[in-house]
């Protein structure tokens, strides 16, 4: 089965969990919950219709078959349902989260607008980031503005980055100048790690029993990620502050690097797990690269090329994707396996035309391929793929449908995949993803 395909198929599967909703349409978690206690809302990017909505989107590009642009429309009529009707959500870094909140949903939104115009979704999408400014909080020392204890990707820096995207999309000066208004909260966030290195927090070190001294170094929920955010604000705001505040972050993440046989990896966390190396994007290379890309492509600075083919070649070390490490458990999706570092080398193929990367993909999809399960339905075959959502739960697999976690992102993946290899690649790029949108 092609890449294209197996797309299709893990489409297939994600439907056997659809549920009709009071309009629109969701897709239970259900299964992905049973690997944890707590899980994602139905509406989440991460695990629910608003990362589905991106993937039928993804395939409607690839195909042109009308049938996965009206599947969108039903999954965004349960998010407008949702936000009109039943606002809470379960589990969030913060309601107005990228990953876990409504800012996913109304990224999911505005893209669908972008497809098909239709106002329903402009004004959802509008909707949404209208509120977050209503909601958000002043900084205590009155600069800037939070929405949680998560400055993070994760957290308040996604909620920042859909402000920008919103402003840019809907060519709204009231988003961005929020946004930039909101950034400056984290001027005053480094802290001081000598010798002129500066790191920031990502998390709230309670979500890891951690103490208050942890520091990731990595990309949404880390260092690496709020100096992201920071460029992003410097470009729209061409305020040299936020530029500032990213000097000494590279440099913190050089010292804490570790070194390997080539290249090198940077910890989980510090000071708590020094040793453990993830590899995907939500502790590892496949999120931190972005970071230093971002600097390149604003600086032209080779030292940040440099960087990135560090950390390539500390993943490759490890002997991925192919041999599984402490960092690289049983898991294929986007958020920790397999599907995240494809991204990543696609991204810089997309970027370079090096055929080493595309290679590398290759290499991905190889993997993704093999790690599919099919099972035959009366409309086609399905694909799953059973992964294991924890690293302290390796054994414990489930077959989660969503973006993120599950089989939509993989599918993602195999759709970008499949258009490297037919010649008219295509990404529709999330907000914290900086490669190019074509080769």
């Amino acid at each position: 089965m092609d890449h294209l395909e197996l797309a299709k198929a893990a489409m297939r599967f994600i439907d056997t969990r659809k549920q009709k909703g009071p309009s629109g349409a969701f897709w239970s978690v259900e299964d992905a919950a049973a690997g944890k206690p707590i899980y994602y809302d139905e509406i989440s990017l991460y695990a629910g219709a608003s990362g589905i909505l991106l993937f039928l989107l993804g395939l409607f590009d690839a195909t042109g078959e009308k049938a996965y642009l009206e599947e969108a429309e039903d999954a965004a009529d349960y998010l407008r349902y949702r936000w009109e009707c039943h606002r809470k959500l379960k589990r969030n870094f913060s309601p107005y989260a990228f990953s876990s909140g409504w800012a996913g949903a109304g990224f999911a939104a505005a893209h669908l607008f972008l497809v098909c115009k239709k106002e329903a979704y402009r004004a959802l999408a509008c909707s949404i980031a209208e509120q977050a400014i209503e909601d958000a909080a002043p900084s205590p020392d009155g600069i800037g503005y939070s929405w949680s204890s998560y400055p993070g990707i994760v957290g308040d820096a996604g909620t920042i980055l859909f402000l920008l995207f919103a402003a840019d999309t809907f060519h709204s000066e009231k988003f961005r100048s929020f946004a930039i208004s909101a950034g400056r909260a984290y001027l005053s966030r480094s802290r001081d790690m000598g010798g002129g290195k500066k790191a920031y927090l990502g998390v709230n070190p309670a979500y890891f029993g951690a103490s208050e001294d942890y520091i990731d170094p990595n990309f949404p929920m880390g260092t690496c990620g709020v100096g992201y955010l920071l460029l992003k604000l410097y470009e729209a705001s061409g305020d040299e502050a936020f530029f500032q505040a990213v000097k000494g972050v590279p440099e913190y993440v050089s010292s804490v690097a570790v070194r390997q046989k080539r290249g090198k990896l940077l910890p989980h966390g510090l000071p708590d797990r020094p040793d453990l190396f993830y590899l995907g994007y939500c502790h590892g290379p496949a999120g931190t690269v972005r970071f230093f890309y971002k600097l390149w492509e604003m600086t032209g600075n080779a030292a940040y090329q440099e960087a990135i083919q560090s950390l390539v070649q500390g993943l490759e070390d490890t002997g991925a994707p192919r041999l599984r490490s402490a960092g690289y458990w049983n898991n294929y999706n986007l958020c920790c396996g397999t599907a995240g570092i494809l991204n990543m080398y696609l991204g810089l193929w997309a970027s370079s035309k090096d055929p080493a990367f595309l290679a590398q993909a290759r290499a991905c999809a190889e993997v993704l391929t093999e790690g599919a399960q099919l099972e035959r339905l009366p409309e086609g075959p399905a694909a799953k793929w059973p992964l294991a959502l924890d690293r302290i739960a390796p054994d414990v697999c489930t077959t989660p449908v969503g973006c993120m976690d599950g089989a939509a992102g993989i599918g993602i993946a195999l759709l970008q995949m499949a258009r490297a290899e037919r010649g008219d690649f295509h990404v529709r790029r999330f907000l914290d993803d900086p490669f190019p949108t074509h080769a």
